[in-house]
């Protein structure tokens, strides 16, 4: 059963723009440092992967229904780069999932068009 429906797009020529002026800072804000060690180091690469999982985390919160209140952090979902691409809830956004009777199983989908990324997270019980 479909417990909710997230849906994101991100510009990666922002997310270029914003690691250009706060660089790693803003990685951080964004991902703990595990996640954040798998990025790629040189770019454009680094800004496109991290415009993926920025539309992922999107995704995911609002398939939550939260957004980024209630708690519910930008560390707390971390996009695992596997294939297919999956989340991984931690922390509030999990015990945000289970209260919704998600058991964290979850569907994503990532894709670029153009100069935008496309998320698409669905969340399971």
């Amino acid at each position: 059963m479909v417990i909710g429906i997230g849906l994101d797009l991100v510009e990666t020529q922002r997310v270029a723009q914003a690691l250009a002026r706060f660089g790693d800072r803003f990685v951080h804000k964004l991902m703990d440092a595990e996640e954040a060690a798998a990025l790629p180091s040189t770019e454009p690469e680094r800004a496109a992967a991290l415009a993926f999982a920025i539309a992922a985390k999107e995704a995911a919160s609002k398939a939550l229904g939260t957004g980024w209140s209630r708690g519910v952090r930008w560390r707390d979902v971390v996009l695992v780069p596997a294939t297919p691409p999956s989340v991984r809830l931690c922390g509030r956004a999990a015990e945000v999932a289970r209260r919704l009777g998600s058991s964290g199983r979850s569907r994503t989908r990532l894709e670029r068009r153009g100069s935008l990324v496309v998320g698409e997270v669905w969340l399971f019980s």
